[in-house]
């Protein structure tokens, strides 16, 4: 009857999702699954995660934590992998769809769809496959795999052609580089090094006059400033283009034209008059500054590792990756950079091998 009840409530509140979770559900799920039957009575197309189909091992905290996680996202993924699956087929393809894992292996489309926090870091996964499968070509024993995108640029050291691998990571972090501070999910993942400091994040000036960078992102909407889609805040890829580091008639393969005009205005109006500095040396900081706060980072995890920079390689993906690649390395003392061709499109390549 209490369940009964709770069911009501959240169908009242106009709940799409419920996780559940038990004390000792992963030893004895019956409760958890009659659970699900009445929840599924009460609230009918509602999306349910069960913590012992999710991740059937002790700590509740750290399974709660986990099957909400698989809860949050669980529609978002299956309105996205449906969609996905129906387009391919009406271009006809015939195959299965599968979906990189967050530890790199693959699964269907069903299973992404039924247990979607299995997926949640599949496309930084893919970038450290591509690293892989480029220093394999060339013989590298120790790598950093490096891959800038957009948001949250991301390291793995890779020995012998293998990434390290964990159990547990943390989402949402309130402080980026706290552990402790973010959401935990115990799920098997590659052992990434997450930085909130991408070419989308927005730059700015504190309080005391100084520059920062991130996390807040521009995003995809409205984007950096230079993209012309009514973004206004200056990017780290607004620096990189007033610094020339960008070719403005040739991104996306010349199917987009980017607006240094536009770049050097917002960097301008919002960093380089506050800071009181000329465009140029407020663009050049700007990149400074998210070189330097990857390193930090890097710096952290290689030492956590028991490594030392100068023996291993950083390989590059992303499409921010090459611009940052050079001064990443000077900072943390890698000797050698290997840009692969076509490096914003590597994630691709790396769910094919």
């Amino acid at each position: 009857e209490d369940v009964r009840e709770a069911a009501q409530a959240l169908r009242a509140a106009g709940v799409e999702a419920v996780a559940v979770c038990l004390l000792h559900a992963y030893a004895n799920p019956a409760h958890e699954r009659r659970i699900a039957e009445i929840l599924a009575a009460e609230m009918p197309g509602v999306a349910l995660s069960l913590s012992h189909e999710v991740n059937p091992e002790p700590k509740e905290y750290e399974r709660t934590s986990t099957t909400v996680v698989d809860a949050y996202v669980k529609r978002l993924t299956a309105t996205y992998l449906d969609l996905l699956s129906q387009g391919l087929s009406a271009r006809g393809y015939r195959r299965p769809l599968f979906v990189m894992l967050s530890n790199g292996g693959t699964a269907t489309a069903e299973t992404a769809t039924r247990f979607p926090v299995r997926i949640v870091e599949s496309g930084p996964a893919a970038g450290v496959e591509a690293a892989i499968f480029f220093g394999g070509r060339i013989g590298l024993s120790s790598q950093l795999a490096f891959d800038m995108g957009g948001t949250t640029p991301k390291l793995c050291l890779v020995e012998d052609g293998r990434a390290a691998r964990t159990r547990h990571f943390e989402v949402d972090r309130v402080h980026r580089f706290k552990a402790g501070s973010g959401m935990p999910v115990a799920t098997p993942v590659y052992d990434l090094l997450e930085i909130g400091a991408g070419g989308g994040s927005i730059a700015r000036v504190d309080d005391l006059g100084l520059i920062r960078v991130g996390p807040e992102s521009a995003g995809s909407d409205p984007a950096p400033a230079c993209y012309g889609l009514g973004g206004e805040a200056p990017t780290v890829t607004d620096a990189d283009l007033a610094l020339g580091y960008l070719n403005p008639d040739f991104f996306l393969g010349g199917d987009m034209r980017l607006d240094r005009a536009r770049a050097e205005a917002a960097i301008t109006s919002r960093v380089a008059t506050p800071a009181a500095l000329d465009p140029a040396h407020a663009a050049a900081g700007i990149h400074a500054i998210v070189n330097e706060t990857m390193a930090s980072a890097g710096r952290v995890y290689i030492a956590d590792k028991g490594k030392s920079a100068a023996a291993l390689a950083l390989v590059v993906t992303g499409g921010a990756g090459p611009v940052h690649a050079v001064g990443l390395a000077r900072r943390l003392g890698c000797r050698r950079v290997v840009v692969p061709p076509l490096a914003g499109v590597m994630s691709s390549l790396g769910l094919l091998a």
